[in-house]
C-alpha cells in the first residue's frame, strides 16, 4: 500500500504540472537532417558553401553543437576565447565564437532550418566541485554523479538564462544534448535527497532502493532492485521533465516558434523500464513536458556492438525502435531517427550498404525524419532512398 500510494502521488504531482502543455502536430514538417559535430575548417569564410552542398543532398534542417566543452575541438578549427563555453552571446557562459549568428543567416539564405544543439548537465563551465551531482556508492560513500545537479538553484537558473539568450537568435530550434538524464544512482546530494523525502517521505539510502551488492570486474556494484528504487526514477523522471518545461516557457518567451527535440536513447522506445531504471528517461514523460521532436539515437554501430547482433539484426532492431517511437509520439514526423554515416571509432565511414538496409527498416514505421550524424562536412552525408 505504500508503494501504490507513493506512486500515486508521484504521477499526480507530475501531472499537476505540467497540466498546461498542450503538444500540438502544428508545423511538425518531416525533418531530412545533418548533425553537425564540428565544422570542417574548408568552409571557413564561406559558410554558405556548406549550405548549398548539405542542401543538395536533400537536407532541409541542420542541428549544429552550440557548446564547447573541454578539449573539444572548434568549429572551423578557429582560434577561441576560453576552454569551454558556447558559440552564442550571452553573459552566463564565456562566448568561445558567437559563431551561431552566421549559422542561421546562410541557413535561411538557403531555406534551411537550423537547430541549435545544446547541452545541460555535461557542461564544462558547469561541472565545478560545488555544482556536482552526488551519487550512492556500493563501495562505500557517496561519490561525485555524472554531472551538474539540476537540483541546485544556481545550475538551474544558470541554465534558464543560457536557454533564454540562445533563443533570442531566429533558431528554428533547440536539440537537447544526451546529457539531460538522471543515471541510476545520482540524486543523493542534499538538494534531490531532500526534495525527494519530502515529497515522497522516502530517504535517499542504499539500502531504500538496493536488495543486494555483487562484485562485476573487480568492483563492487548494486544488482537487483526494490520497489521504492522505480519511485525514484519516476521521481527523477519527472524532475527532468519539469526543468524540460521550463526551459523550453523560458526560450519560447522570446521566440515564440522556436521547436524542442528530445535526444533519446535506443533503449528507451523498447525497453522502457531499462530506459526509466539507467538514464530516468521516459517517452512519455518527454512528451507531455513539451518535446515536439524524439531525436532517436538508432547508432549502428554502437547497436551491433552492444547487442552482438549481425547487419540484418541490427537494422531489424533499429526499425523496432523507430515504430515504438511513433506509437508514443503519435505523429511520425515528429520521429527523428539519428542515423549514422561515419564511425565514433575511427574507422572512416560506415558501409553505405547497412545505412540503405536500416533506412528500409525505419521507413517501416511510416513516413519518419531522420537526421544523419555524425557529419563534419558534405561528404558525410548519406542519402536514404527513396
Amino acid at each position: 500500500m505504500k508503494k501504490l500510494s507513493v506512486l500515486i502521488f508521484v504521477f499526480v504531482f507530475y501531472s499537476a504540472a505540467c497540466s498546461e502543455t498542450v503538444i500540438s502536430s502544428e508545423d511538425i514538417y518531416l525533418i531530412n537532417g545533418a548533425q553537425v559535430f564540428v565544422l570542417d575548417e574548408r568552409y571557413k569564410g564561406n559558410l554558405d558553401l556548406f549550405f548549398k552542398e548539405v542542401k543538395s543532398k536533400g537536407i532541409n534542417t541542420v542541428f549544429f553543437r552550440v557548446f564547447h566543452n573541454n578539449k573539444d575541438r572548434s568549429h572551423l578549427n578557429v582560434p577561441l576565447n576560453c576552454e569551454s563555453g558556447v558559440y552564442f552571446e550571452t553573459k552566463h557562459a564565456c562566448t568561445v565564437n558567437n559563431l551561431l549568428k552566421d549559422m542561421v543567416e546562410y541557413a535561411h539564405k538557403n531555406n534551411i532550418k537550423l537547430y541549435a544543439w545544446m547541452a545541460t548537465r555535461s557542461l564544462s563551465f558547469l561541472k565545478t566541485a560545488d555544482n556536482m551531482s552526488m551519487s550512492l556508492s556500493a563501495e562505500g560513500g557517496d561519490v561525485m554523479g555524472y554531472g551538474a545537479n539540476i537540483f541546485k538553484k544556481e545550475v538551474r537558473d544558470t541554465l534558464l538564462n543560457l536557454f533564454e539568450d540562445l533563443a533570442k537568435y531566429e533558431i528554428d530550434g533547440i536539440l537537447f544534448q544526451d546529457d539531460f538524464i538522471i543515471k541510476y544512482t545520482e540524486g543523493s546530494d542534499k538538494y534531490a535527497a531532500a526534495l525527494f523525502k519530502k515529497e515522497t517521505g522516502i530517504e535517499v539510502k542504499k539500502e531504500n532502493f538496493f536488495k543486494s551488492i555483487k562484485e562485476y570486474n573487480g568492483r563492487k556494484v548494486f544488482s537487483e532492485y526494490k520497489d521504492e528504487f522505480y519511485v525514484w526514477a519516476e521521481w527523477k523522471s519527472s524532475q527532468l521533465a519539469l526543468l524540460f518545461k521550463e526551459l523550453k516557457e523560458r526560450a519560447k518567451t522570446v521566440n515564440p516558434k522556436i521547436k524542442f527535440a528530445a535526444n533519446v536513447y535506443y533503449e528507451t522506445p523498447v525497453d522502457e523500464a531499462a530506459a526509466l531504471s539507467w538514464y530516468s528517461q521516459k517517452l512519455s514523460t518527454l512528451k507531455s513536458a513539451g518535446a515536439d521532436y524524439f531525436a532517436v539515437m538508432g547508432y549502428f554501430e554502437q547497436i551491433s556492438s552492444e547487442q552482438k547482433l549481425s547487419r540484418v539484426e541490427t537494422a531489424s532492431l533499429i526499425g523496432s525502435i523507430a515504430e515504438n517511437a511513433v506509437k508514443v509520439m503519435g505523429n511520425e514526423k515528429a520521429v527523428i531517427m539519428k542515423l549514422q554515416s561515419r564511425s565514433f571509432l575511427g574507422k572512416g565511414m560506415l558501409s553505405y550498404d547497412d545505412y540503405k538496409l536500416v533506412c528500409r527498416q525505419v521507413k517501416l514505421a511510416g513516413n519518419v525524419s531522420y537526421a544523419v550524424v555524425p557529419v563534419f562536412s558534405s561528404d558525410d552525408i548519406y542519402v536514404c532512398p527513396k
